[in-house]
């Protein structure tokens, strides 16, 4: 591929007048023929080279040279359009070389012959007389259109060129066809012929070519001999573009160059196509949207080529540099730009059917369902069952292997095909699961499609499906109230619980539904019920050891239509009561049957109640590793607004164990899409920024985050500190503003909600943080009267309860274990109980620890 050339009359991006940039061994070539032909010798040379390396360009500086030299000069450019008009080049020739009456004189005379090429003597002898008046150069650019007529007559002169001094030149593409004869010049040729062959341009001329523009850097040029593969034509139209946008040649608008060069190549190869043969054509469009997958038999069977004339055309197409070598996986095309060359040369319809055909070779030739998927992604409606199939076991491969927005794009494609209503629900509800990372809104859509239009076939697998992927999303009010209609007209042990699982799920302020759930039984009727079931007693901090009983009956349904979202609820049960790797070994087993299912919002939401664990047990690394997880099933962007804030809230817990308070902070001030707060979710992050503010010494904002907390939690009847513990740091933020007596208050209560939940030590770290914080509230500047704050023998006595403080000051009063039992009417072992207790909640180690002042 060759250097540009640029007209001295003409201004443009390539300075330098007729001086081709790499091209010094074909100027030579071609300077020597010119001074030979001044001399008074003839010459015949041949210029080939590719589409767009500049043969055309190194004529015009050769006929320039020559007109320099004060030669006669001519040359006619062929066109097919004119390949069946007679004498079509010679008359341009002609009309440039003689005088308008001549022309004329001559045009009639070779009318009149030309079926039996009678004028050739005539035009031969008129030729070789203007040569012996002046030595004459004349050229035929793009030979291989010449007409049989005009290339009769070469064929006479050349056989006649040492009768007078004439240099005939002409340019052809490499393996361009031509009429038959036209490639034989030298045949009874009284002169060696000469050939220079253009080839493309290296990184070196690229780069010279580029600096007489402007400054290059180095990196640009390389990028510019990849992106245009050397060719002085689609570099000359990407300089263009730099030029009119102004861009200097430097290594930050590659990107911008590649797309530059793209467009190019596309427009070159079209101009190449229109000058091929149609079985040329054929087979390119064959191979180009075989795209590999078909071998070169099954492409020519596309094409509708065979033998001889396959082969010839493949070659053909070699040369040219549109195809590369084959390899094992069948014939290609050289790039991406060429494929779009070929793909703009055809209009819509010619595209949709040339697909269609190689769809039904490739199903009879039976290949890849992945190869054939793709063929049938532009093929028209084909109304064909194994269309359908074929294009859902592609979308299944793409989606195990992670290309989730190809598995989109066939089952859409599979839709438009016409199904029956069942088989086109299940594809709805497929394609739900997997466009959630790109569609979301979509997604949503199309479930809710699926539980309007299922309810009441019957089929209760596909509801629940649909169900449990609407739940796992965390747009709960919507799924509440599709579920609520959905039950009304279809019952279901594992629709119910969904049902409830999004109640649960819904902030306090919800709307009235017109059909109400069902309501939530004592006994669960199935595992996903107990799932729910063990959640919601969690929450409530009510019957502990039930929770743990049915959170592993849920754990144990792992069937394939066992919906996932009452099986995280249970993990969240367990880790409720400390058994956190329990919890963490069922949330692993969710993690996997969403991914063997293709439900990617299930998968993030249980990595992230799996980060969560994971942060409660001090593993900030696996945390964060499965928060990233998590992103990388479904982005941020994808998730619903309510159910962001869980992510967020486990994110900043992680970083502030880790210590990254900046990092936590910027996390924290994320805008929150419409509708973040309405989800309990919200309650998490409100918690989260709590702890944020704590952690850089603002304890009155951290105060109306944990309230806030607290209020949707109260709400919701979430009451149990196991699940979330907003009391203790709140407590911790009153101490340190100096409000001993509220922070006393709610350590008591958090502490008498822990023993209910028959888990006393659970929150013992949290809780001596909290009476740590008391204790300055109790001793510090702000102390005893001078701002109402009680002494902190007042103040923390006030967590206990009447029977532990009753205890506690006989203890302190030097009271044996078995005197204080007398005293009170009880036995020894509910003394010491009650002892216990009053020593954790005091934060201390024993009765030597005890204050005086109890009171009773």
């Amino acid at each position: 591929m060759v250097a540009v050339h640029d007209a001295p009359e003409a201004r443009s991006a390539f300075p330098g007048g007729h001086h081709l940039v790499g091209r010094d061994a074909e100027l030579h070539v071609v300077g020597e023929l010119v001074d030979d032909l001044r001399r008074g010798r003839s010459g015949l040379l041949t210029i080939s080279g590719a589409p767009g390396t500049g043969r055309s360009a190194l004529l015009e500086s050769m006929l320039a040279d020559a007109r320099a030299a004060g030669l006669n000069t001519a040359a006619a450019q062929t066109s097919p359009l004119e390949t069946d008009v007679p004498y079509s080049t010679v008359a341009q020739l002609i009309a440039l070389l003689c005088p308008p009456d001549q022309l004329t004189r001559i045009s009639s005379a070779w009318a009149e012959g030309a079926a039996n090429n009678a004028p050739i003597p005539y035009l031969r002898k008129h030729f070789l007389g203007l040569a012996r008046d002046r030595p004459l150069l004349f050229a035929v650019d793009d030979h291989q259109w010449i007409d049989p007529w005009s290339l009769a007559w070469c064929h006479a002169m050349v056989r006649h060129l040492d009768q007078a001094p004439i240099l005939m030149v002409r340019t052809v593409r490499d393996t361009a066809p031509e009429t038959p004869g036209g490639a034989r010049w030298d045949e009874a040729v009284p002169l060696t012929p000469s050939r220079v062959r253009l080839s493309a341009l290296s990184t070196s001329d690229v780069a010279e070519l580029l600096s007489r523009h402007g400054p290059v850097d180095e990196e640009f040029s390389t990028a510019a001999t990849a992106a245009t593969a050397g060719n002085p034509a689609v570099l000359r139209t990407v300089l263009t573009e730099f030029e009119q946008a102004g861009l200097g040649f430097e290594a930050r608008h590659v990107p911008r160059l590649r797309v530059h060069a793209a467009d190019a190549v596309a427009g070159l190869v079209g101009r190449t196509l229109r000058g091929l043969p149609a079985d040329h054509v054929a087979l390119l469009r064959a191979i180009t949207f075989c795209g590999g997958e078909f071998d070169f038999d099954l492409a020519c069977a596309l094409a509708g080529l065979h033998g001889h004339a396959a082969q010839e055309a493949r070659t053909a197409l070699w040369h040219l540099g549109l195809l590369c070598e084959e390899g094992a996986d069948g014939p290609r095309v050289s790039t991406a730009a060429v494929a779009a060359g070929v793909f703009a040369e055809m209009d819509p319809a010619e595209r949709e059917e040339l697909h269609a055909r190689a769809a039904e070779i490739g199903h009879r030739a039976a290949i890849e369902p992945a190869a054939l998927a793709e063929l049938l992604l532009s093929a028209p409606q084909m109304r064909k069952r194994w269309v359908v199939d074929t294009l859902v076991e592609a979308s299944e491969q793409h989606r195990r292997e992670g290309r989730y927005e190809r598995a989109t794009e066939l089952l859409r494609r599979a839709l438009r095909e016409p199904v029956p209503t069942a088989s086109r629900q299940r594809l709805l509800a497929q394609l739900a699961a997997i466009e959630v990372a790109q569609a979301p809104v979509a997604s949503d859509g199309r479930l809710r499609q699926v539980l309007a239009d299922a309810a009441g076939t019957g089929d209760t697998g596909l509801l629940v499906r649909a169900a449990d992927l609407l739940v796992s999303r965390g747009d709960a009010e919507t799924a509440r109230r599709e579920l609520a209609a959905v039950c009304a007209r279809t019952r279901h042990p594992a629709l119910d619980a969904l049902g409830w699982l999004a109640d649960e799920e819904c902030g306090p302020e919800q709307e009235l539904l017109a059909t109400p759930l069902p309501p939530l039984p004592d006994e669960p009727a199935d595992a996903a019920q107990a799932g729910v079931l063990a959640w919601r007693y969690a929450r409530l901090g009510r019957r502990p050891d039930l929770v743990r009983t049915l959170a592993r009956e849920a754990l144990s349904g792992r069937g394939n239509d066992s919906p996932l979202g009452p099986r995280i609820a249970a993990c969240r049960a367990l880790a409720s009561r400390d058994d956190l790797e329990e919890a963490a070994a069922g949330l692993t087993a969710v993690i996997f049957d969403a991914g063997r299912r293709g439900a990617r919002a299930a998968a993030a939401h249980a990595l992230v109640q799996r980060a969560m664990l994971g942060v409660k047990d001090g593993r900030c690394p696996a945390a964060a590793a499965d928060l990233a997880a998590a992103e990388r099933e479904l982005p941020l962007h994808c998730l619903h607004p309510a159910m962001l804030p869980q992510h967020l809230a486990t994110k900043i817990a992680a970083l502030l164990r880790r210590e990254q308070v900046a990092d936590a902070e910027r996390v924290a001030e994320i805008e929150l899409p419409l509708g973040a707060e309405r989800g309990m979710a919200f309650a998490y992050l409100l918690h989260a920024r709590g702890e944020l503010k704590l952690a850089t010494g603002d304890p009155a904002t951290a105060l109306g985050y944990f309230q806030e907390c607290g209020r949707i939690m109260r709400a919701k009847e979430w009451l149990n500190p196991a699940v979330l513990s907003w009391r203790m740091p709140a407590a911790i933020a009153q101490g340190r503003l100096g409000e001993a007596r509220a922070a006393t208050r709610l350590v008591g209560e958090e502490l008498e909600l822990a023993e209910r939940w028959g888990m006393p030590g659970l929150l013992e770290p949290v809780h001596r943080t909290a009476l740590s914080a008391l204790a300055v509230a109790g001793s510090g500047s702000s102390g005893p009267g001078a701002a109402g704050v009680p002494a902190m023998g007042a103040a923390l006595p006030a967590a206990l309860s009447v029977p532990e403080r009753r205890a506690a000051s006989l203890a302190a009063r030097g009271l044996s274990n078995k005197d204080i039992a007398e005293e009170l009417g009880v036995t020894v072992r509910t003394v010491e109980l009650r002892l216990t207790k009053s020593y954790r909640k005091l934060g201390i180690d024993g009765r030597s620890q005890l204050p005086a002042d109890l009171g009773e």
